[in-house]
Protein backbone atom coordinates (compact mmCIF):
# COMPACT_ATOMS: atom_id res chain seq x y z
CA UNK A 1 0.00 0.00 0.00
CA UNK A 2 2.99 2.45 1.04
CA UNK A 3 4.52 1.93 -2.14
CA UNK A 4 1.05 1.92 -4.95
CA UNK A 5 0.74 4.31 -6.93
CA UNK A 6 -1.66 7.32 -7.12
CA UNK A 7 -4.06 5.50 -9.53
CA UNK A 8 -4.15 2.32 -7.96
CA UNK A 9 -5.45 3.83 -4.36
CA UNK A 10 -9.24 4.68 -4.31
CA UNK A 11 -10.59 6.59 -1.19
CA UNK A 12 -14.96 7.33 -1.36
CA UNK A 13 -13.86 10.75 0.17
CA UNK A 14 -10.99 13.38 0.53
CA UNK A 15 -11.41 12.83 4.42
CA UNK A 16 -10.44 9.23 4.06
CA UNK A 17 -7.84 10.54 1.63
CA UNK A 18 -6.61 12.65 3.95
CA UNK A 19 -6.78 10.01 7.22
CA UNK A 20 -4.82 7.70 4.91
CA UNK A 21 -2.06 9.76 3.48
CA UNK A 22 -1.83 10.85 7.40
CA UNK A 23 -0.92 7.75 8.27
CA UNK A 24 1.34 6.73 5.27
CA UNK A 25 3.08 9.44 4.62
CA UNK A 26 2.55 12.02 7.96
CA UNK A 27 5.80 14.14 7.74
CA UNK A 28 5.34 14.78 3.69
CA UNK A 29 4.21 18.66 3.61
CA UNK A 30 0.94 19.21 2.42
CA UNK A 31 0.24 22.44 2.32
CA UNK A 32 3.36 25.37 1.61
CA UNK A 33 2.42 29.32 2.69
CA UNK A 34 3.96 32.34 1.41
CA UNK A 35 2.43 35.26 2.93
CA UNK A 36 4.06 38.05 0.99
CA UNK A 37 4.53 35.76 -1.81
CA UNK A 38 8.38 35.36 -1.31
CA UNK A 39 9.10 34.02 2.62
CA UNK A 40 7.37 30.48 3.52
CA UNK A 41 5.83 29.71 6.53
CA UNK A 42 6.94 26.24 7.81
CA UNK A 43 4.89 23.91 5.83
CA UNK A 44 1.60 21.84 6.65
CA UNK A 45 2.19 18.05 6.88
CA UNK A 46 0.16 15.96 6.87
CA UNK A 47 -0.23 14.45 9.65
CA UNK A 48 -0.02 18.13 11.50
CA UNK A 49 -3.64 18.83 9.47
CA UNK A 50 -5.23 15.54 10.62
CA UNK A 51 -4.38 16.45 14.21
CA UNK A 52 -5.45 19.59 13.67
CA UNK A 53 -8.62 19.17 11.81
CA UNK A 54 -9.43 16.69 14.46
CA UNK A 55 -9.30 19.65 17.10
CA UNK A 56 -11.07 21.77 14.89
CA UNK A 57 -14.28 19.34 14.94
CA UNK A 58 -14.36 18.23 18.17
CA UNK A 59 -14.19 22.00 19.59
CA UNK A 60 -17.82 22.03 16.85
CA UNK A 61 -18.79 19.40 18.18
CA UNK A 62 -18.31 20.57 22.29
CA UNK A 63 -20.08 24.03 20.73
CA UNK A 64 -23.19 22.10 19.74
CA UNK A 65 -22.68 22.42 16.41
CA UNK A 66 -24.50 19.53 14.73
CA UNK A 67 -23.68 17.18 11.34
CA UNK A 68 -25.42 18.84 8.52
CA UNK A 69 -25.62 22.10 9.76
CA UNK A 70 -23.77 25.24 8.41
CA UNK A 71 -20.33 26.78 9.06
CA UNK A 72 -19.18 30.60 8.08
CA UNK A 73 -15.42 30.22 7.29
CA UNK A 74 -14.34 34.21 7.78
CA UNK A 75 -10.17 33.61 6.96
CA UNK A 76 -7.42 35.60 5.04
CA UNK A 77 -5.69 33.12 2.81
CA UNK A 78 -3.50 30.59 4.34
CA UNK A 79 -3.18 27.55 6.65
CA UNK A 80 -5.49 28.43 8.93
CA UNK A 81 -8.40 28.36 6.22
CA UNK A 82 -7.33 24.72 4.81
CA UNK A 83 -7.57 23.69 9.02
CA UNK A 84 -10.82 25.34 9.80
CA UNK A 85 -12.25 23.66 6.20
CA UNK A 86 -11.21 20.04 7.03
CA UNK A 87 -12.31 20.93 10.56
CA UNK A 88 -15.79 21.06 9.21
CA UNK A 89 -15.23 18.20 6.65
CA UNK A 90 -14.17 15.58 9.90
CA UNK A 91 -16.86 17.39 12.16
CA UNK A 92 -19.58 16.42 9.07
CA UNK A 93 -20.59 20.36 9.41
CA UNK A 94 -21.01 22.26 5.95
CA UNK A 95 -18.44 24.58 5.06
CA UNK A 96 -19.09 27.78 3.76
CA UNK A 97 -16.17 29.63 2.31
CA UNK A 98 -16.97 33.56 1.91
CA UNK A 99 -14.84 36.07 1.52
CA UNK A 100 -13.85 38.67 3.85
CA UNK A 101 -15.32 42.21 3.74
CA UNK A 102 -12.91 44.30 1.99
CA UNK A 103 -11.93 47.15 4.41
CA UNK A 104 -12.80 49.90 1.08
CA UNK A 105 -16.31 48.27 0.09
CA UNK A 106 -16.82 47.34 3.95
CA UNK A 107 -20.64 48.14 3.55
CA UNK A 108 -21.00 46.10 0.18
CA UNK A 109 -19.03 43.49 1.88
CA UNK A 110 -20.91 43.24 4.23
CA UNK A 111 -24.34 43.34 2.41
CA UNK A 112 -22.90 39.80 0.75
CA UNK A 113 -21.83 38.23 3.93
CA UNK A 114 -25.32 39.21 5.01
CA UNK A 115 -26.97 37.68 2.01
CA UNK A 116 -24.81 34.13 2.49
CA UNK A 117 -25.51 34.22 5.99
CA UNK A 118 -29.25 34.97 5.38
CA UNK A 119 -29.48 31.74 2.78
CA UNK A 120 -26.94 29.24 4.42
CA UNK A 121 -28.32 29.80 8.14
CA UNK A 122 -24.68 29.42 9.65
CA UNK A 123 -24.68 27.47 13.10
CA UNK A 124 -21.08 28.47 13.79
CA UNK A 125 -18.06 30.93 12.31
CA UNK A 126 -15.21 29.51 11.95
CA UNK A 127 -11.85 32.63 11.93
CA UNK A 128 -8.80 33.88 13.85
CA UNK A 129 -8.44 35.45 16.78
CA UNK A 130 -7.28 38.58 14.84
CA UNK A 131 -10.28 38.87 12.62
CA UNK A 132 -12.91 38.16 15.13
CA UNK A 133 -11.45 40.86 16.97
CA UNK A 134 -12.04 42.99 14.07
CA UNK A 135 -15.33 41.80 12.96
CA UNK A 136 -17.26 40.50 15.21
CA UNK A 137 -19.21 42.97 16.71
CA UNK A 138 -20.07 44.65 12.69
CA UNK A 139 -21.27 41.22 11.59
CA UNK A 140 -23.09 40.46 14.61
CA UNK A 141 -25.54 43.57 13.28
CA UNK A 142 -26.68 40.38 10.81
CA UNK A 143 -29.27 38.46 12.59
CA UNK A 144 -28.64 35.20 10.91
CA UNK A 145 -25.40 35.75 12.61
CA UNK A 146 -26.31 37.03 16.01
CA UNK A 147 -26.77 34.00 18.06
CA UNK A 148 -24.02 31.60 16.62
CA UNK A 149 -20.94 30.03 18.07
CA UNK A 150 -17.70 32.01 16.81
CA UNK A 151 -14.53 29.61 16.88
CA UNK A 152 -10.95 31.11 16.53
CA UNK A 153 -9.37 28.14 15.00
CA UNK A 154 -5.65 29.50 15.56
CA UNK A 155 -6.39 29.10 19.56
CA UNK A 156 -7.71 25.72 19.58
CA UNK A 157 -4.80 22.98 20.88
CA UNK A 158 -3.90 20.35 18.32
CA UNK A 159 -3.96 17.73 21.32
CA UNK A 160 -8.19 19.55 21.77
CA UNK A 161 -8.81 16.49 18.81
CA UNK A 162 -6.70 13.33 20.47
CA UNK A 163 -9.68 11.60 21.54
CA UNK A 164 -12.03 12.88 18.31
CA UNK A 165 -13.09 10.34 15.97
CA UNK A 166 -13.65 11.40 12.83
CA UNK A 167 -16.99 9.32 11.62
CA UNK A 168 -16.36 8.60 7.29
CA UNK A 169 -18.56 11.17 5.84
CA UNK A 170 -21.58 9.72 3.14
CA UNK A 171 -20.57 10.36 -0.64
CA UNK A 172 -24.03 11.92 -0.89
CA UNK A 173 -23.73 14.07 1.96
CA UNK A 174 -22.90 17.83 1.21
CA UNK A 175 -19.35 18.86 1.89
CA UNK A 176 -19.53 22.88 1.20
CA UNK A 177 -21.60 25.64 0.05
CA UNK A 178 -19.21 27.53 -2.88
CA UNK A 179 -21.29 30.57 -3.42
CA UNK A 180 -21.07 32.33 -6.69
CA UNK A 181 -18.52 34.75 -7.27
CA UNK A 182 -20.37 37.39 -8.58
CA UNK A 183 -22.56 39.80 -6.13
CA UNK A 184 -26.21 38.98 -6.61
CA UNK A 185 -29.43 40.03 -4.50
CA UNK A 186 -29.30 36.83 -3.53
CA UNK A 187 -26.60 34.67 -3.75
CA UNK A 188 -26.81 30.88 -4.58
CA UNK A 189 -24.82 28.29 -2.80
CA UNK A 190 -23.82 25.79 -5.33
CA UNK A 191 -24.49 22.10 -3.25
CA UNK A 192 -21.08 19.81 -3.60
CA UNK A 193 -21.25 16.60 -2.25
CA UNK A 194 -18.31 14.47 -1.25
CA UNK A 195 -19.45 11.88 -4.21
CA UNK A 196 -18.80 15.62 -6.38
CA UNK A 197 -15.04 16.14 -5.27
CA UNK A 198 -13.78 12.39 -5.60
CA UNK A 199 -15.36 12.19 -8.96
CA UNK A 200 -14.07 15.81 -10.03
CA UNK A 201 -10.87 15.32 -8.52
CA UNK A 202 -10.48 11.92 -10.60
CA UNK A 203 -11.27 13.62 -13.54
CA UNK A 204 -9.06 16.60 -13.02
CA UNK A 205 -6.68 13.99 -12.22
CA UNK A 206 -6.23 11.72 -15.35
CA UNK A 207 -7.11 15.17 -17.82
CA UNK A 208 -4.10 16.90 -16.91
CA UNK A 209 -2.12 13.78 -16.22
CA UNK A 210 -1.18 14.26 -12.54
CA UNK A 211 0.63 11.57 -10.35
CA UNK A 212 2.38 11.51 -7.12
CA UNK A 213 5.13 13.75 -8.31
CA UNK A 214 3.10 16.58 -9.30
CA UNK A 215 3.37 20.17 -6.96
CA UNK A 216 1.01 22.44 -7.32
CA UNK A 217 1.58 26.19 -7.25
CA UNK A 218 -0.62 28.93 -7.47
CA UNK A 219 -2.50 32.18 -6.10
CA UNK A 220 -6.12 31.89 -6.70
CA UNK A 221 -8.35 32.34 -3.60
CA UNK A 222 -9.14 29.60 -1.29
CA UNK A 223 -12.83 30.94 -1.41
CA UNK A 224 -13.40 30.43 -5.15
CA UNK A 225 -13.90 26.81 -6.88
CA UNK A 226 -10.96 27.00 -9.25
CA UNK A 227 -8.70 27.77 -5.91
CA UNK A 228 -10.32 25.21 -3.58
CA UNK A 229 -10.60 22.59 -5.81
CA UNK A 230 -6.71 22.77 -7.18
CA UNK A 231 -5.09 23.68 -4.51
CA UNK A 232 -6.68 22.13 -2.13
CA UNK A 233 -8.69 19.59 -1.86
CA UNK A 234 -6.81 18.07 -4.98
CA UNK A 235 -3.59 18.14 -2.95
CA UNK A 236 -5.19 16.55 -0.12
CA UNK A 237 -7.12 13.70 -2.26
CA UNK A 238 -3.90 12.74 -4.04
CA UNK A 239 -1.10 12.93 -1.27
CA UNK A 240 0.58 15.80 -3.31
CA UNK A 241 2.71 19.66 -2.50
CA UNK A 242 0.90 22.41 -2.79
CA UNK A 243 2.54 25.76 -2.34
CA UNK A 244 0.09 29.33 -2.56
CA UNK A 245 0.06 32.87 -1.68
CA UNK A 246 -2.48 35.35 -1.33
CA UNK A 247 -3.61 36.89 -4.87
CA UNK A 248 -2.97 40.18 -3.82
CA UNK A 249 0.66 39.10 -3.25
CA UNK A 250 0.43 38.03 -6.83
CA UNK A 251 -1.62 41.01 -8.04
CA UNK A 252 0.98 43.47 -6.89
CA UNK A 253 4.64 41.35 -8.09
CA UNK A 254 2.88 39.12 -10.67
CA UNK A 255 6.82 37.71 -10.86
CA UNK A 256 6.04 35.98 -7.58
CA UNK A 257 3.69 33.42 -9.09
CA UNK A 258 6.90 32.24 -11.29
CA UNK A 259 9.33 32.76 -9.29
CA UNK A 260 7.43 30.25 -6.67
CA UNK A 261 7.11 27.96 -9.68
CA UNK A 262 10.79 28.07 -10.18
CA UNK A 263 12.09 27.83 -6.72
CA UNK A 264 9.49 24.80 -5.97
CA UNK A 265 9.95 23.04 -8.91
CA UNK A 266 6.52 23.66 -9.82
CA UNK A 267 4.88 21.06 -12.00
CA UNK A 268 1.12 22.47 -12.46
CA UNK A 269 -0.34 25.76 -12.00
CA UNK A 270 -4.18 27.36 -12.73
CA UNK A 271 -5.07 30.56 -13.63
CA UNK A 272 -7.56 32.56 -15.56
CA UNK A 273 -6.30 34.02 -18.37
CA UNK A 274 -5.77 37.71 -17.54
CA UNK A 275 -3.09 36.42 -15.34
CA UNK A 276 -1.14 35.10 -18.44
CA UNK A 277 -1.58 38.59 -19.87
CA UNK A 278 -0.56 40.27 -16.51
CA UNK A 279 2.64 38.26 -16.64
CA UNK A 280 3.75 39.13 -20.21
CA UNK A 281 2.98 42.86 -19.89
CA UNK A 282 4.60 42.99 -16.15
CA UNK A 283 7.60 40.68 -15.25
CA UNK A 284 10.89 42.64 -16.61
CA UNK A 285 13.66 41.05 -18.91
CA UNK A 286 15.85 41.06 -15.68
CA UNK A 287 13.51 38.93 -13.29
CA UNK A 288 12.71 36.61 -16.54
CA UNK A 289 16.39 35.68 -16.35
CA UNK A 290 16.43 34.36 -12.98
CA UNK A 291 13.54 32.23 -13.36
CA UNK A 292 13.87 28.54 -14.60
CA UNK A 293 10.37 26.97 -15.73
CA UNK A 294 11.31 23.96 -17.28
CA UNK A 295 9.05 21.83 -14.57
CA UNK A 296 6.69 23.31 -15.65
CA UNK A 297 4.32 20.49 -17.61
CA UNK A 298 0.31 21.35 -17.15
CA UNK A 299 -0.80 24.89 -16.88
CA UNK A 300 -4.62 25.04 -17.09
CA UNK A 301 -5.84 28.32 -18.19
CA UNK A 302 -9.55 28.90 -17.17
CA UNK A 303 -12.47 30.85 -15.34
CA UNK A 304 -13.20 32.91 -18.11
CA UNK A 305 -13.02 33.45 -21.83
CA UNK A 306 -9.68 31.73 -22.86
CA UNK A 307 -7.73 34.06 -25.65
CA UNK A 308 -5.63 32.79 -28.01
CA UNK A 309 -3.19 35.86 -28.21
CA UNK A 310 -3.07 35.58 -24.85
CA UNK A 311 -1.07 31.90 -24.83
CA UNK A 312 1.28 32.38 -27.16
CA UNK A 313 2.37 36.22 -26.35
CA UNK A 314 2.95 34.04 -22.73
CA UNK A 315 4.95 31.26 -24.18
CA UNK A 316 6.84 33.56 -26.61
CA UNK A 317 7.41 35.91 -23.16
CA UNK A 318 8.86 32.87 -21.53
CA UNK A 319 10.50 30.35 -23.95
CA UNK A 320 14.16 31.53 -22.54
CA UNK A 321 12.76 30.43 -19.03
CA UNK A 322 12.27 26.78 -20.30
CA UNK A 323 8.60 27.24 -20.46
CA UNK A 324 7.29 24.17 -23.00
CA UNK A 325 4.51 26.36 -25.05
CA UNK A 326 2.52 22.60 -24.87
CA UNK A 327 2.15 23.63 -21.38
CA UNK A 328 -0.59 25.71 -21.42
CA UNK A 329 -3.90 23.87 -21.36
CA UNK A 330 -7.03 25.76 -22.14
CA UNK A 331 -10.11 23.84 -19.94
CA UNK A 332 -13.80 24.88 -19.05
CA UNK A 333 -15.55 24.33 -15.95
CA UNK A 334 -17.71 25.81 -13.40
CA UNK A 335 -18.86 25.64 -9.48
CA UNK A 336 -21.96 23.66 -10.29
CA UNK A 337 -19.93 21.00 -12.31
CA UNK A 338 -17.49 20.85 -9.25
CA UNK A 339 -15.07 22.44 -11.34
CA UNK A 340 -13.54 20.95 -14.16
CA UNK A 341 -15.96 19.81 -17.00
CA UNK A 342 -13.74 19.52 -20.37
CA UNK A 343 -9.68 20.22 -20.99
CA UNK A 344 -7.55 19.75 -23.88
CA UNK A 345 -5.56 16.98 -23.72
CA UNK A 346 -2.54 17.56 -22.52
CA UNK A 347 -0.90 15.65 -25.43
CA UNK A 348 -2.12 18.00 -27.83
CA UNK A 349 -3.32 21.42 -25.56
CA UNK A 350 -3.44 23.67 -28.75
CA UNK A 351 -5.88 23.68 -30.88
CA UNK A 352 -7.03 27.50 -32.28
CA UNK A 353 -9.66 27.76 -35.19
CA UNK A 354 -11.00 30.94 -36.69
CA UNK A 355 -14.66 31.21 -37.53
CA UNK A 356 -17.10 33.34 -39.54
CA UNK A 357 -18.33 35.95 -36.73
CA UNK A 358 -21.23 36.92 -38.55
CA UNK A 359 -22.03 32.96 -38.27
CA UNK A 360 -21.29 32.38 -35.12
CA UNK A 361 -24.00 34.68 -33.86
CA UNK A 362 -26.65 33.03 -36.19
CA UNK A 363 -25.76 29.83 -34.67
CA UNK A 364 -23.50 27.73 -37.44
CA UNK A 365 -19.29 27.46 -36.59
CA UNK A 366 -17.81 28.06 -40.43
CA UNK A 367 -13.97 27.37 -40.67
CA UNK A 368 -12.60 30.58 -41.92
CA UNK A 369 -8.77 31.81 -42.65
CA UNK A 370 -7.03 33.92 -39.89
CA UNK A 371 -6.89 37.00 -42.18
CA UNK A 372 -10.28 37.02 -43.24
CA UNK A 373 -13.13 40.44 -42.42
CA UNK A 374 -14.67 38.75 -39.22
CA UNK A 375 -12.52 36.19 -38.46
CA UNK A 376 -12.87 35.35 -34.63
CA UNK A 377 -10.02 33.13 -33.10
CA UNK A 378 -11.79 30.38 -30.45
CA UNK A 379 -9.64 27.92 -28.69
CA UNK A 380 -10.96 24.65 -28.16
CA UNK A 381 -11.21 23.06 -24.55
CA UNK A 382 -10.92 19.57 -25.11
CA UNK A 383 -13.24 16.87 -24.55
CA UNK A 384 -14.45 15.42 -20.99
CA UNK A 385 -13.41 12.03 -20.12
CA UNK A 386 -16.10 10.90 -17.31
CA UNK A 387 -18.47 13.81 -18.12
CA UNK A 388 -21.88 13.58 -20.80
CA UNK A 389 -21.55 17.27 -22.11
CA UNK A 390 -24.04 18.16 -24.91
CA UNK A 391 -24.64 20.97 -26.83
CA UNK A 392 -28.23 21.67 -27.10
CA UNK A 393 -31.06 24.29 -28.10
CA UNK A 394 -32.58 24.97 -25.03
CA UNK A 395 -35.84 26.17 -26.36
CA UNK A 396 -36.18 22.56 -28.58
CA UNK A 397 -34.28 20.19 -25.73
CA UNK A 398 -32.25 18.20 -28.76
CA UNK A 399 -29.06 18.00 -29.42
CA UNK A 400 -27.40 20.36 -31.79
CA UNK A 401 -25.29 18.68 -34.26
CA UNK A 402 -21.74 19.13 -34.53
CA UNK A 403 -20.57 22.42 -35.47
CA UNK A 404 -24.05 24.24 -34.44
CA UNK A 405 -23.89 26.35 -31.47
CA UNK A 406 -26.01 25.97 -28.60
CA UNK A 407 -26.46 25.65 -24.53
CA UNK A 408 -23.66 23.51 -22.98
CA UNK A 409 -25.22 21.02 -20.61
CA UNK A 410 -23.72 18.64 -18.11
CA UNK A 411 -24.27 15.34 -16.86
CA UNK A 412 -22.25 13.24 -14.27
CA UNK A 413 -21.32 12.50 -10.96
CA UNK A 414 -19.17 15.91 -11.00
CA UNK A 415 -22.62 18.02 -11.00
CA UNK A 416 -23.61 19.53 -8.08
CA UNK A 417 -26.94 18.54 -6.57
CA UNK A 418 -28.74 21.74 -6.96
CA UNK A 419 -28.65 25.46 -5.06
CA UNK A 420 -28.73 25.21 -1.32
CA UNK A 421 -32.73 25.98 -0.19
CA UNK A 422 -33.28 27.05 -3.84
CA UNK A 423 -35.84 24.27 -5.20
CA UNK A 424 -37.27 25.86 -8.38
CA UNK A 425 -33.85 27.23 -9.27
CA UNK A 426 -32.32 23.67 -8.80
CA UNK A 427 -34.98 22.00 -11.05
CA UNK A 428 -34.65 24.91 -13.60
CA UNK A 429 -30.93 24.22 -13.58
CA UNK A 430 -29.71 21.14 -12.60
CA UNK A 431 -33.15 18.92 -13.78
CA UNK A 432 -32.84 19.83 -17.34
CA UNK A 433 -33.63 16.82 -19.89
CA UNK A 434 -33.32 15.85 -23.48
CA UNK A 435 -36.49 15.29 -25.63
CA UNK A 436 -36.72 11.69 -26.71
CA UNK A 437 -34.00 11.07 -23.98
CA UNK A 438 -35.58 11.29 -20.78
CA UNK A 439 -33.54 7.87 -19.39
CA UNK A 440 -30.25 10.24 -20.04
CA UNK A 441 -29.12 13.00 -17.35
CA UNK A 442 -30.27 14.90 -16.09
CA UNK A 443 -28.64 18.06 -17.38
CA UNK A 444 -27.26 21.11 -15.41
CA UNK A 445 -27.76 23.64 -17.85
CA UNK A 446 -24.48 26.11 -17.98
CA UNK A 447 -25.85 29.02 -19.62
CA UNK A 448 -22.95 28.87 -21.65
CA UNK A 449 -23.18 29.23 -25.72
CA UNK A 450 -20.62 26.70 -27.08
CA UNK A 451 -20.29 24.12 -29.94
CA UNK A 452 -18.66 20.88 -30.55
CA UNK A 453 -16.72 19.49 -34.04
CA UNK A 454 -13.78 16.93 -33.76
CA UNK A 455 -11.35 19.22 -31.99
CA UNK A 456 -13.51 19.39 -29.27
CA UNK A 457 -15.59 21.63 -27.03
CA UNK A 458 -15.52 25.69 -28.15
CA UNK A 459 -17.26 28.30 -25.79
CA UNK A 460 -18.63 31.15 -27.77
CA UNK A 461 -20.76 33.21 -25.78
CA UNK A 462 -23.38 33.24 -22.77
CA UNK A 463 -26.94 33.15 -22.79
CA UNK A 464 -26.48 34.45 -19.50
CA UNK A 465 -25.21 38.20 -19.59
CA UNK A 466 -22.92 37.75 -17.06
CA UNK A 467 -19.85 39.85 -17.58
CA UNK A 468 -16.47 37.76 -16.10
CA UNK A 469 -13.28 40.56 -15.87
CA UNK A 470 -10.31 39.12 -14.16
CA UNK A 471 -11.78 35.84 -13.36
CA UNK A 472 -14.78 36.81 -11.70
CA UNK A 473 -18.07 36.92 -12.71
CA UNK A 474 -20.32 40.86 -12.56
CA UNK A 475 -24.16 41.00 -13.00
CA UNK A 476 -25.12 43.45 -15.18
CA UNK A 477 -27.91 44.55 -12.61
CA UNK A 478 -25.73 45.20 -10.08
CA UNK A 479 -23.74 47.63 -12.35
CA UNK A 480 -26.80 49.69 -13.36
CA UNK A 481 -27.89 49.70 -10.05
CA UNK A 482 -24.90 51.23 -9.32
CA UNK A 483 -24.79 53.77 -11.86
CA UNK A 484 -28.26 54.66 -11.80
CA UNK A 485 -28.23 55.86 -8.19
CA UNK A 486 -24.47 57.74 -9.09
CA UNK A 487 -26.19 60.72 -10.14
CA UNK A 488 -29.89 62.68 -10.39
CA UNK A 489 -29.50 63.57 -14.13
CA UNK A 490 -29.20 59.32 -14.72
CA UNK A 491 -32.98 58.13 -16.01
CA UNK A 492 -34.07 55.55 -13.77
CA UNK A 493 -34.26 52.15 -15.05
CA UNK A 494 -32.53 53.10 -18.35
CA UNK A 495 -28.95 52.10 -17.92
CA UNK A 496 -27.27 49.22 -19.92
CA UNK A 497 -23.94 47.06 -18.26
CA UNK A 498 -22.61 44.70 -21.16
CA UNK A 499 -18.83 43.38 -21.98
CA UNK A 500 -16.61 44.14 -24.25
CA UNK A 501 -13.40 42.71 -25.93
CA UNK A 502 -10.74 45.33 -25.39
CA UNK A 503 -7.07 45.30 -25.81
CA UNK A 504 -7.52 41.56 -25.42
CA UNK A 505 -9.56 40.96 -22.03
CA UNK A 506 -13.43 41.71 -21.68
CA UNK A 507 -14.51 44.89 -20.33
CA UNK A 508 -17.41 47.11 -19.14
CA UNK A 509 -19.60 49.55 -21.16
CA UNK A 510 -22.03 51.76 -19.42
CA UNK A 511 -24.89 53.08 -21.20
CA UNK A 512 -26.69 55.54 -19.33
CA UNK A 513 -30.27 57.44 -20.64
CA UNK A 514 -30.33 61.00 -18.92
CA UNK A 515 -33.77 62.56 -17.92
CA UNK A 516 -35.13 65.28 -20.57
CA UNK A 517 -35.14 67.84 -18.01
CA UNK A 518 -31.46 67.32 -17.74
CA UNK A 519 -30.83 68.97 -21.17
CA UNK A 520 -30.03 68.34 -24.48
CA UNK A 521 -26.11 66.91 -23.68
CA UNK A 522 -24.98 70.46 -24.96
CA UNK A 523 -23.33 71.13 -21.41
CA UNK A 524 -20.19 69.38 -21.22
CA UNK A 525 -18.84 70.28 -18.03
CA UNK A 526 -22.35 68.51 -16.18
CA UNK A 527 -22.02 65.28 -18.94
CA UNK A 528 -18.23 65.00 -17.27
CA UNK A 529 -19.66 65.16 -13.99
CA UNK A 530 -22.04 62.72 -14.51
CA UNK A 531 -19.71 60.56 -16.12
CA UNK A 532 -17.43 60.88 -13.28
CA UNK A 533 -19.63 59.90 -10.98
CA UNK A 534 -20.58 56.53 -12.75
CA UNK A 535 -16.84 55.55 -12.95
CA UNK A 536 -16.28 56.43 -9.22
CA UNK A 537 -19.54 54.72 -8.12
CA UNK A 538 -18.59 51.69 -9.60
CA UNK A 539 -15.25 51.68 -9.24
CA UNK A 540 -16.27 51.99 -5.27
CA UNK A 541 -19.11 49.64 -5.03
CA UNK A 542 -17.76 46.67 -7.77
CA UNK A 543 -13.36 46.86 -7.78
CA UNK A 544 -14.06 47.67 -11.41
CA UNK A 545 -13.05 50.20 -13.77
CA UNK A 546 -15.07 51.14 -16.55
CA UNK A 547 -13.56 51.00 -19.94
CA UNK A 548 -16.68 53.63 -21.47
CA UNK A 549 -19.73 55.32 -20.04
CA UNK A 550 -21.72 56.42 -22.70
CA UNK A 551 -24.83 58.97 -21.81
CA UNK A 552 -27.76 59.20 -24.42
CA UNK A 553 -31.37 60.68 -24.87
CA UNK A 554 -33.91 59.75 -23.41
CA UNK A 555 -36.09 56.57 -25.34
CA UNK A 556 -32.51 55.73 -26.96
CA UNK A 557 -31.38 52.47 -25.02
CA UNK A 558 -33.53 49.27 -27.11
CA UNK A 559 -36.50 47.60 -25.23
CA UNK A 560 -38.85 44.99 -25.61
CA UNK A 561 -42.44 45.88 -26.22
CA UNK A 562 -42.93 45.22 -22.55
CA UNK A 563 -40.65 47.28 -21.76
CA UNK A 564 -37.31 45.04 -20.75
CA UNK A 565 -34.25 46.58 -21.63
CA UNK A 566 -32.80 44.20 -24.68
CA UNK A 567 -28.43 44.18 -23.39
CA UNK A 568 -27.75 42.32 -26.06
CA UNK A 569 -29.30 44.59 -28.67
CA UNK A 570 -27.26 47.38 -26.47
CA UNK A 571 -24.57 45.88 -27.28
CA UNK A 572 -25.08 45.43 -30.85
CA UNK A 573 -25.77 48.92 -31.00
CA UNK A 574 -22.93 50.38 -29.62
CA UNK A 575 -20.33 48.13 -31.26
CA UNK A 576 -21.98 49.05 -34.41
CA UNK A 577 -21.03 52.91 -33.81
CA UNK A 578 -25.21 53.99 -34.39
CA UNK A 579 -25.62 57.59 -33.66
CA UNK A 580 -26.14 58.43 -30.84
CA UNK A 581 -23.57 56.29 -29.53
CA UNK A 582 -20.69 58.62 -28.79
CA UNK A 583 -18.44 57.58 -25.83
CA UNK A 584 -17.91 60.17 -23.23
CA UNK A 585 -15.05 58.42 -21.42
Amino acid sequence: MLDAAIDQIHHETVVDALRAHAARIPDHPLFTFLPDGEEAEPSLTFAALDAKARAVAASLHTAHVEPGSRALLLFQPGQDFVVAFFGCLYAGVVAVPAYLPHPAQRARGLLRLAGIAEDAQPAAVLTTAGIQAAIETTARTIPEVQETAWLAVDTIADGAGAGWSAPSPEPKSVAFLQYTSGSTGRPKGVMVTHGNLTHNTDLIRTSLGMDESTVVVGWLPPYHDMGLISMIIVPAMMGIHSVSMPTVAFLQSPVRWLRAMSTYRGTLSAAPNFAFDLCTRKVTEEERATLDLSSWAVATNGAEPVRAESMKRFAEAFASTGFPPETIVPVYGLAESTLLVSGAPVERPWVFRSFDDGELERGTAVVVPDDSPGARVLVSCGVSRTLDVAVVDPQARTRRRPGQVGEIWVAGDSVAVGYWQRPDLTRESFEATLAGEEDRGPYMRTGDLGFQTEDGLFVCGRIKDVIIVGGRNHYPHDIERTAESAHPAIRPGCVAAFGVDADGAEQVVVAAELRREAGDGSDREAQEGVVNAVLRAVSQEHRLTVREVVLLPAGTLPKTSSGKLQRRETRKEYLAGRSPWTAQH
